[in-house]
């Protein structure tokens, strides 16, 4: 489960100029200590997603920047999460999110925190569902009064003619597919999603297509990741029967990346930890064998 959210602003000088926090009630954890700032603002120094973990939870967060008036501003939002959550599911769901909340950039830390408050269920109580339907119903009317302003009557006409049927079967197809892939049948994952992508299309819904195109491409790659990392699972733990400590460090550490890949959090932190103490192993090792 989501535990809770935060947003971060930072100024040209990399210092944090606002922030918002949210938790839930049920949460273990009421704040985030500022050595686990400084860990996910580090994190994000050359990556855009980035997925950490710490002994009672895990952060997954996403950055984004802006230049205005010749300064460069950064935006961190994320996700509190359960450590046995699979963070896959809030991927799209946190870029939204922080996309959001950067309109809200110029509000009070207390009317960002109210902005925060209201925006968490809406993402992270039903991440597997990250389509926010009444923001898709709100853009295709505006297009539509949109098209009326402009005179363009045939066309509004037409368009609202889409809209009696293509939203429902975009929402449809949305949800078998991330119901596909939840349940791990990546060929039917595919085809949803590709089905969906159509019917973005014809809406005109070019952030959805995108959005789409890498969930098409999530669903192709994951079957082959997954036999990869099962392999280098089956090599470390045959190099640690043969003693080679060493080796079984280094592919464990390439199979905890591509955990993180998949955005599979407990293999990536099983498998992370595994690898960092053969690394602590090998390094008293030679030490010693000196």
């Amino acid at each position: 489960m989501a535990y809770g959210s935060f947003f971060l602003i930072l100024n040209p000088n990399a210092k944090i100029e606002k922030k918002a926090f949210f938790f839930e009630d049920v949460s273990p954890i009421k704040t985030l200590a500022e050595n686990v700032l400084l860990r996910i603002r580090m994190g994000h120094s050359d990556k855009n997603f980035v997925l950490n973990y710490f002994p009672e939870f895990q952060v997954y967060s996403y950055k984004s920047a802006l230049r205005k008036q010749g300064r460069n501003f950064v935006f961190i939002g994320g996700v509190i999460l359960d450590k046995q959550e699979n963070s896959v599911y809030h991927k799209d769901a946190i870029k939204t999110f922080v996309i959001k909340m950067v309109e809200n950039r110029n509000k009070t830390e207390e009317e960002l925190t109210n902005s925060l408050i209201e925006s968490h269920p809406i993402y992270f109580k039903r991440p597997h569902i990250i389509l926010d339907t009444k923001e898709v119903e709100k853009r295709l009317s505006e297009r539509v009064k949109s098209l009326n302003v402009d005179g363009k009557f045939d066309e509004a006409n037409e368009f609202l003619a889409k809209m009696k049927k293509i939203p429902k079967k975009l929402y449809k197809t949305h949800e078998l597919a991330e119901r596909a892939l939840r349940d791990g049948d990546y060929e039917k994952a595919n085809r949803e999603f590709k089905n969906s992508k159509k019917f973005a299309d014809i809406l005109g819904e070019k952030d959805l297509v995108s959005m789409y195109k890498s969930k098409i491409q999530l669903a192709k790659k994951t079957p082959d990741l997954l036999k990869k990392r099962e392999a280098l699972v089956e090599q470390a733990v045959t190099a640690l029967k043969k003693g080679s400590f060493d080796k079984a460090q280094r592919v464990f550490k390439k199979a905890g990346d591509i955990s993180e890949e998949l955005m599979d959090s407990l293999h990536a932190e099983e498998y992370s930890l595994k690898a960092k103490a053969l690394a602590e192993y090998v390094k008293v090792d030679k030490k010693y064998s000196k």
